[in-house]
């Protein structure tokens, strides 16, 4: 099942138009045999050519929400700072 899709336009350096596509897919957790076993989570990443699939235990994908939260947050922070670094010239 499809959860998201985050689509990404950009021109390469001739001027040509391009799109690629991130979308996160989940499989729903189940019962297999008589033991719950987990779902999965999947990200795939699409341009005009190919496509790429990463598939996650839930586990690895909050790993891996974690460390973007982090960095981000990080970037956030480093692009406040050069804000007031401007501001005080």
């Amino acid at each position: 099942m499809i959860v998201s899709q985050y689509p990404h336009f950009y021109e390469d350096k001739e001027g040509k138009k391009h799109r690629n596509m991130l979308q996160v897919e989940v499989e729903e957790a189940r019962m297999k045999g008589s033991f719950p076993a987990d779902g999965s989570v999947m990200i795939r990443i699409q341009d005009e050519e190919s496509q790429k699939a990463f598939k996650m235990t839930p586990q690895e994908a909050l790993q891996l929400g974690e460390e973007l939260k982090e960095v981000a947050k990080e970037l956030l922070k480093q692009k406040r700072e050069l804000w007031k670094q401007k501001a005080k010239h």
